[in-house]
């Protein structure tokens, strides 16, 4: 009884291992409810009883397996908060890997103990040896699951190699397949002999799927460099074009300053104070100037919005913002910047594509309700843009310098838990995004 207690302990701190690893990258825990901790726990408890249950009758059972990752999904799904998918996979993909882990130690075992691992671990479940080996494994993971958490991999991070994980996991599932035969045919073969050759080969493909899967991280993450070297090389060229445009502007000022203080001293003999008004207002029109307007409240975004505002009407784009003060913004300068600029630049774009005789728009609108950020730009089009997977597509040529504006603003949702929605409607095009 007291082995069987001792087994039942292991398990729910396996059990517990893993939601410690779910908060730590997937499960948005400040957003829990009380319902979301009852189920959490229930699913630590239960799963622990039945796993630990199962293994004081026999060293692993499929059926016990199945079960537990079953019923584990299932609570997460019942579970507040968004990433579903990816906490099936990791799921999977937990269970699956401490359960290879626990035969490559039976192999080990096996080759130590020959023929009495079969009688002291395999039929006679309820033993010390068995408890000693399953502590042994999980301490293994625990410590692997605290490097993890210790790292505090970003959701938007992890999902971005969600494919690659689901990939690990059906690899995973085969193998444990593959190599639960082997052990039942070694015990009930008589052939614990060959525990070396499996053990080694399990560690083979093991290394040979974690080699594979550092080689496609390396290469994605050499990709995401090139976009943000791209996007660095755009967002440069921009800004130098727009500096450059202002310098001219001034440029031009001085040149006139002379001939502006002629006229304003002439005015001023003749004693014409309305004349003086006017003309400076005139001078006061010709200024390239990004005036300190408030908008929002935040510094970074009232500059990016009458930036846009300024570049817009030069281009004879009617530019309306309607925004409230928000008390506290919740974007980094650095994203807000990328955010509000990509969108406004993809509705400049689109305008500046327009017949010149056209009417051309642009409409901000900035609102906080409760505990929400809304944000909508509409824009008017010629033509209702090329949608792919629910996206616009970008229709410049060059493909290698363009398209990571749109890019740029998925991972600041992503980031955020924000949503994004598109819709055209008649020569006008509008998006949507919504903050908690």
């Amino acid at each position: 009884m007291g082995i069987k207690v001792l087994l039942i302990g292991i398990s729910l701190f396996e059990v517990g291992m893993l939601y410690w690893l779910l908060c730590g990258t997937v499960l948005e825990k400040e957003y829990f409810r009380k319902k979301d901790w009852i189920i959490l726990y229930a699913s630590i408890v239960g799963n622990g009883i039945n796993l630990g249950g199962n293994r004081s009758l026999i060293f692993f059972s499929q059926i016990a397996f199945i079960v537990s990752v079953v019923a584990t999904c299932i609570c997460m799904i019942l579970i507040n908060g968004q990433y579903r998918f990816l906490r099936i996979i990791i799921i999977i993909l937990y269970y699956t890997l401490v359960a290879l882990a626990d035969f490559l130690v039976a192999f080990v075992s096996m080759i130590v103990l020959r023929h009495e691992f079969k009688n002291v671990v395999y039929l006679y479940a309820n033993s010390r040896m068995e408890c000693i080996l399953f502590f042994c494994v999980r301490i293994i993971i625990a410590c692997c699951v605290y490097q993890i958490v210790r790292h505090k991999f970003d959701k938007v991070y992890i999902r971005e190699f969600q494919s690659l994980l689901l990939a690990i996991a059906i690899i995973m599932c085969f193998m444990l397949r593959y190599y639960q035969i082997a052990i039942v045919n070694m015990m009930f073969e008589g052939r614990e002999q060959e525990a070396g050759t499996a053990g080694l080969s399990l560690i083979g493909v093991l290394l040979i799927t974690l080699f594979t899967g550092i080689v496609y991280l390396k290469n994605k993450t050499l990709e995401r460099e090139k976009e943000l070297l791209i996007m660095r090389d755009t967002m440069v060229t921009q800004k130098y074009t727009e500096l450059e445009t202002v310098m001219e502007k001034n440029r031009q000022l001085s040149h006139d300053l002379k001939n502006h203080i002629l006229v304003l001293k002439h005015f001023k003999m003749e004693e014409n104070y309305e004349g003086i008004d006017k003309y400076i207002e005139e001078i006061e029109q010709s200024f390239f100037d990004i005036k300190r307007r408030v908008w929002t409240g935040n510094q970074v975004a009232d500059m990016i919005l009458e930036q846009k505002r300024t570049l817009a009407e030069q281009d004879g784009i009617t530019f309306t913002i309607q925004a409230v003060p928000i008390a506290e913004w919740m974007f980094d300068d650095s994203d807000t910047c990328s955010l509000l600029g990509n969108l406004l630049d993809n509705a400049i774009e689109a305008c500046m594509r327009m017949d010149d005789n056209a009417d051309k728009w642009i409409s901000v609108k900035i609102e906080n309700q409760k505990q929400l950020l809304f944000i909508k730009i509409e824009n008017s089009v010629n033509e209702a843009p090329v949608m792919e997977k629910g996206k616009p597509v970008s229709v410049k040529k060059d493909k290698m310098r363009h398209g990571y504006g749109l890019k740029n603003v998925e991972r600041i949702l992503n980031k955020y838990d924000g949503t994004i929605a598109y819709l055209s409607r008649d020569k006008a095009f509008q998006v949507k995004l919504l903050f908690l």
